[in-house]
């Protein structure tokens, strides 16, 4: 009998197909498989003389069918009986790899292959040629090491194989995320589970609304969205970071509702406008300023209306990057000129208007910005995408081997004496100082309008 791999003075004989057998050690064996660990756990026969020359003590077979119907089922391994001359007790039944009425995908035998060398400390060879040729070898030799209980001896393979197409790796996983999470999950890589998640956070719209395919419907009838495919843990895990980024994406389109330009903000110390600048006069000078943010906030509350923001297709990043970007980039001067229509200006107020305006952006781009953080390990640059990339993946995240968050130490800053700065009466004054003398400034305003009586 010729063997793919035979190790010498291996006592056990695995049988994947008529064309494909492996001699090999039990220790082996049960030391990289936790179901063959188990089918070995009875002690195989002591061997008489002829059958310690064959030095064959077990026979682990791969086999389709019932033992009782004989009706076909997905391959199972079994252990053949073994007598003392090293031989099967009964017929061993083989599948042939030619056979064509198989309803198993044809690479099983390959993937067996695969994985049984590795056992021997043989390498494992992937089709690394692209993508599209790496991911059905990586899934096919998934399969096979779940069903024998093997993910550790090929994970951290897989993975540097995948990792290192780079680039094009990434932006595989941000086309579909959905397979690359599984794949991640399945193999316990953090690294692709994290580039997995951030893009399934990002696209989490989108895939809610998009309807599954007839094939997930084969697998799943009750599905009703591409996130269907999801387990239990990954969808819950998925469904909470959303929730993270709409509350702050939330957050964020509340402060861009309430900025005003730093310039518009003032102080009342005394109440006077003779003394804090808070007259009809002073507000008058910054009129086109106020126009300004009546125009912005119009055109903001149209796109909040519009649904234009979070809850768009992609979670609102189209919008968010223009507010980022800021300038030209959204309400631009052609744009606001069907304000000027309404509300017309010489040529002077409306460049005062736009120059307020972008005044007005400058600020909102600082607001925004946290949801322009790109936490993948894509390129955007070089493949731009229309989803956020700003979901931040904790330790605890990772489902299979959840890591403790640190607990960081409060910092505890020395006392320092502030210095005490009188107040002119012009210009601002810190709110905290705004209190301290308010009772003894308006007693001296009492005083004077006294004096003036």
């Amino acid at each position: 009998m010729s063997y793919q791999v035979e190790v010498p003075t291996a006592d056990t004989i695995v049988v994947v197909s008529t064309d494909r057998k492996y001699k090999l050690h039990s220790a082996q064996l049960v030391q990289c498989s936790s179901r063959f660990a188990e089918m070995l756990q009875t002690a195989g026969p002591n061997l008489s003389r002829e059958g310690l020359k064959q030095g064959t003590r077990y026979m682990l077979c791969l086999q389709d069918f019932d033992e009782t119907s004989t009706r076909p089922i997905k391959p199972v391994f079994r252990r053949i009986p073994i007598d003392k001359d090293g031989k099967p007790t009964k017929k061993v039944t083989m599948m042939h790899e030619g056979d064509k009425g198989y309803r198993f995908r044809p690479s099983l035998f390959s993937d067996y292959d695969r994985l049984l060398r590795s056992f021997a400390n043989q390498p494992i060879v992937l089709n690394d040629k692209s993508i599209e040729t790496v991911l059905p070898d990586a899934m096919g030799l998934i399969e096979v090491a779940e069903y024998l209980g093997s993910i550790p001896m090929v994970a951290k393979v897989i993975e540097n194989y995948l990792l290192a197409r780079g680039q094009d790796f990434f932006k595989a996983i941000s086309i579909d995320p959905i397979i690359w999470i599984d794949v991640a999950y399945r193999i316990e890589s953090k690294v692709m589970f994290k580039e997995a998640l951030i893009h399934l956070v990002g696209k989490y719209n989108l895939l809610l609304s998009t309807p599954p395919s007839a094939a997930i419907l084969r697998r799943n009838p009750k599905a009703r969205s591409m996130l269907d495919q999801l387990n239990v843990e990954l969808r819950d895990l998925v469904e909470s970071k959303h929730e993270i980024i709409k509350k702050q994406c939330q957050q964020i389109e509340v402060a861009i509702s309430t900025h005003y330009p730093s310039g518009l903000q003032k102080s009342e110390v005394t109440g006077r406008a003779d003394r804090d600048g808070i007259g009809r006069q002073e507000y008058g000078r910054d009129v086109f300023s106020w126009i300004g943010v009546a125009l912005y906030r119009h055109w903001w509350g149209q796109t909040l209306a519009n649904d234009g923001t979070h809850n768009n297709q992609f979670g609102g990043q189209d919008i968010y990057a223009r507010l980022h970007k800021g300038g030209s980039a959204y309400l631009t001067r052609e744009l606001t000129a069907g304000f000027n229509t309404h509300f017309p200006m010489s040529v002077k107020g409306k460049s005062v208007l736009a120059n307020n305006l972008d005044i007005i952006k400058v600020g909102v781009s600082a607001i925004v910005a946290p949801l322009m953080v790109n936490e993948s390990q894509l390129d955007i640059a070089s493949s731009p995408i229309k989803w956020l990339t700003c979901t931040k993946v904790m330790g605890a995240d990772y489902l299979w081997e959840p890591e403790p968050e640190p607990e960081l130490e409060p910092e505890v800053e020395p006392e320092v004496e502030p210095e005490v700065e009188s107040y002119s009466g012009k210009g601002k004054r810190r709110a905290e100082e705004a209190f301290d003398d308010e009772d003894e400034e308006g007693e001296e305003a009492d005083d004077e309008e006294d004096e003036e009586t």
